[in-house]
């Protein structure tokens, strides 16, 4: 059943979830006794980094602020987010103002500027933008770079050591690959650059020590890399300090390029949620980053339960390679991947779609919830959000949250769908009635109490279901857990 409601206060498009809080401990003048309880504490920071737009120009970025913070407008504790230029690395730019987002709960699509040379030729620069809040706006924070409808095509990534991505070479329709490192610390960082591609481990895509200087943006061109090969695994791996990373290719085939979203590092088991009946298959791209060979063993968990597209086949890998494998048995049902190995693998799936395809990777179940901050319909758009379940049953609440058409204040509307164990489901979602036309609005994920683990991504189509985007569903946090403490005493 979905209920809308007025609240006060307007709200969408960064949306908050939290990297980490800080807790400062004191020693007391006296032995204290062991704290036996995990504690909950609200997060109070939280940071990310934007890539430089395609193309040097401005870029959307689209925000929530303190999605998860109940009542942190007027809050002490409210805080607030700011954008920071990432100039790129050995470029003299004019210095770029701070862009500062609205106040909790508000809506917005602000526009980062492109950099601007400061020779006397001018012209625009390319740049990155970090994005940092405090405070109950760091709640549940989520942004996104969005389109200028306000359509988010990949999240803002979360700084650190070891970051993987996966998608098609130049034999498989890429034209351009480009990556770009941020650094939005105050240490420099060090970066080791790896590939491996279907033909193994590639010297040439070994780049080690790139120095990221603290707030600057360093961007590489893998295109040569990817010369004859069908599939790129690329890996960034910090020795010092921390950067966070984005890739996107541009297609052969023409159209706009896409973003391949960072998925999770190799493991034994991964799920890849969100993937949408097409008219065309799907793609798996699977790397084995090590000297072992992989057999891999793929299970769709569909409407319908679970299926095996490969029977009792195992897509078999040796070390140090990657792989592409066709998803033609899916047909046209929505699915999500259990990916198993008897070795650690990583994985990402392209859906063929407008230009290169969209992409979904593997993701973490959520905890707590997940925000998708860029949401529209309209203009033959449609938005849905998949929900699997490969395990236990769940209950999930997904709520809207967009801004009114006038008096700046925040609509919602909320429903509550069930998951079977073994299942997807998928939404559709709206704007909540009343919203301003044409204005995005954010979708909150929250798997209710008692569920089992639940995957999700949203997904957007346009016309006869060709698809444009899928933003795989991280959790945004609202609090973290303090383990138990006992004070060590002097002997």
């Amino acid at each position: 059943m979905r209920a809308a409601h007025l609240v006060p206060a307007g709200a969408v498009l960064i949306a908050l979830g939290a990297i980490g809080g800080a807790a400062q401990l004191y020693h007391p003048a006296a032995p204290a006794p062991a704290a036996t309880v995990t504690r909950q504490v609200a997060v109070t920071s939280a940071a990310r980094a934007c890539p430089p737009a395609p193309g040097g120009g401005p870029g959307p970025v689209a925000l929530v602020a303190g999605a998860g913070s109940a009542g942190a407008a007027g809050s002490a504790m409210a805080g607030g987010v700011e954008l920071t230029a990432l100039p790129p690395a050995g470029e003299s730019l004019r210095p770029a103002a701070p862009v500062r987002a609205p106040g909790a709960g508000a809506v917005d699509l602000l526009t980062v500027p492109a950099g601007a040379s400061a020779s006397k030729k001018g012209g625009a620069v390319a740049q990155g933008w970090s994005v940092a809040a405090s405070g109950a706006m760091a709640q549940a924070m989520e942004a996104e770079v969005a389109q200028s409808s306000g359509l988010a095509s990949v999240r803002c990534g979360e700084p650190s050591s070891d970051l993987w991505f996966l998608g098609p070479g130049q034999q498989n329709g890429a034209a351009q690959i480009q990556l770009d490192l941020m650094n939005i610390d105050s240490l420099a960082a060090s970066v080791d650059v790896s590939v491996i591609t279907d033909a193994g481990q590639s010297q040439a895509g070994h780049d080690s020590g790139i120095t990221v200087p603290p707030h600057q943006t360093v961007t590489q061109s893998l295109s040569s890399v990817a010369s004859g090969s069908s599939v790129v695994a690329i890996e960034v791996h910090t020795s010092i300090g921390r950067v966070a990373a984005d890739v996107y290719e541009t297609s052969s085939h023409g159209g706009p390029a896409s973003w391949l979203p960072g998925t999770a590092a190799p493991a034994a088991r991964l799920v890849i949620p969100g993937i949408p009946p097409s008219g065309s298959a799907a793609g798996l791209f699977l790397a084995d980053p090590g000297i072992s060979s992989a057999k891999v063993t793929v299970v769709a968990i569909t409407p319908q339960g679970h299926y095996r597209p490969f029977g009792a086949q195992t897509v078999d890998l040796p070390g140090q390679s990657a792989s592409y494998v066709a998803l033609t048995p899916l047909g046209g049902s929505p699915a999500a991947l259990e990916i198993t190995s008897n070795v650690p693998v990583a994985a990402e799936v392209l859906v063929p779609g407008s230009g290169a395809g969209a992409f979904t990777a593997a993701t973490a179940p959520i905890s707590e919830q997940a925000v998708v901050a860029g949401n529209t319909t309209g203009s033959g758009l449609a938005a849905s959000v998949a929900l699997s379940a490969p395990a236990a049953a769940a209950r999930v609440r997904l709520t809207e949250i967009a801004q009114a058409g006038s008096g700046g204040a925040r609509l919602t509307s909320s429903q509550v769908v069930p998951v079977k164990a073994g299942h997807t489901l998928v939404a559709p979602v709206t704007a909540p009635r009343g919203a301003r036309h044409g204005s995005p609005f954010a979708v909150v994920i929250t798997p209710l109490a008692g569920s089992g683990p639940v995957y999700a991504a949203r997904v957007e189509t346009q016309g006869q279901n060709t698809i444009v985007s899928i933003i795989p569903a991280a959790s945004a946090l609202s609090t973290i857990s303090l383990p138990p403490v006992r004070w060590a005493q002097s002997p």
